[in-house]
């Protein structure tokens, strides 16, 4: 008789990438309009009190994440960043909980703010910063809901070493947008750049997307991760679904654009003849409570991408990913 006992698979999934994730995010308060004198559009902010603001966002983070407080990160943050924050702050507290190993929090200087101009709400700007003591360049993007909500960020990506952030085009003194559906000249539309990216993610390597992009470190990560889960069909089936869930971009001086853009990654893992167990320090781990599962396991990630798209007639027509930001969503185990 076949041995029908369960056998067990180890996952990991790492913590450092959360944690970093979350020490370079940032805070937020609210800041008046400043209508131009143009009409019907008006720009947000002031060009000094949004830089004035976005020193003021370390501090507010620091504070935030050193205490593990979602009510106050909930103050600054919106959208995927808020959430990916709250799934860390839980997981930092069921890993240390009497808060003896606490990050250190990441500060950043020489902000720069992209403002575009608006007819109306929901307003929102890019902003760059040097990541101190690191050199590294963060994008982020702050919105503003309504006249009467506050600034919050909501995405905020850390760039590939090598990265560089292109020319912003300045129009009026206000950044030029670029709808997501709008290609005009440029070798893909924002929207069609995101949702491209997102299918070269779920359907691997081999994927017809996958000549329109650079080759990226984290892409390939990806393709090795759910080849590896796929392997093990006699173990557990496994399924994985990628979606956009926002696209912003601003036109770039060479005719391009800077495309930042948030994506749900969803992940089921059914168990067939196996169990899967995890590592003490495991973030699925820490967010479930549990060590093992033998039934299933599913799990939601956030990523954060910036990219920059090309003309249609530049020398190379792919898209670059410049940077993203993976983070764990939520969990849940049997």
């Amino acid at each position: 008789m076949p041995d029908r006992r369960p056998r067990t698979v180890r996952r990991a999934v790492p913590l450092g990438a959360l944690l970093l994730a979350l020490a370079a995010s940032a805070g937020c308060v609210s800041l008046p309009e400043t209508r131009t004198g143009r009409s019907p559009e008006w720009s947000p902010a002031s060009q000094d009190k949004t830089i004035g603001f976005l020193q003021r966002y370390d501090k507010i983070n620091a504070k935030a994440s050193a205490a593990r407080d979602s009510d106050l990160i909930e103050s600054i943050q919106s959208g995927p960043l808020l959430t990916a924050s709250q799934a860390q702050f839980r997981i930092a507290k069921r890993l240390d909980p009497d808060d003896k190993n606490p990050g250190a929090a990441v500060s950043h200087s020489d902000p720069r703010a992209y403002l575009p101009a608006f007819e109306g709400y929901p307003v929102w700007y890019f902003a760059v910063s040097t990541v101190a003591g690191e050199g590294d360049t963060a994008v982020d993007l702050v919105m503003r809901p309504t006249a009467g909500s506050l600034w919050r960020k909501a995405q905020s990506v850390v760039l590939d070493d090598d990265a560089e952030v292109p020319e912003i085009l300045d129009r009026d003194s206000a950044a030029v947008v670029v709808p997501p559906g709008e290609r005009e000249g440029r070798a893909r539309a924002p929207a069609e750049a995101a949702a491209a990216y997102a299918a070269l993610l779920e359907e691997g390597p081999e994927a017809p997307q996958a000549p329109a992009f650079v080759p990226h470190p984290d892409t390939e990560r990806s393709h090795r991760a759910s080849q590896q889960n796929r392997s093990q069909a006699n173990a557990f089936t496994y399924e994985q679904e990628f979606s956009v869930t926002s696209v912003r971009a601003l036109a770039t001086k060479d005719g391009g654009a800077l495309v930042l853009f948030t994506m749900t990654e969803a992940e089921s893992i059914a168990m067939r003849n196996a169990s899967l167990e995890f590592d003490q320090d495991d973030a699925v781990a820490a967010y479930t409570g549990l060590a093992k599962g033998e039934a299933f396991l599913r799990t939601s990630w956030i990523w954060q991408v910036v990219a920059a798209v090309p003309t249609q007639d530049a020398e190379d027509i792919r898209v670059r990913i410049l940077g993203t930001e993976r983070s764990l969503a939520s969990a849940d185990m049997k």
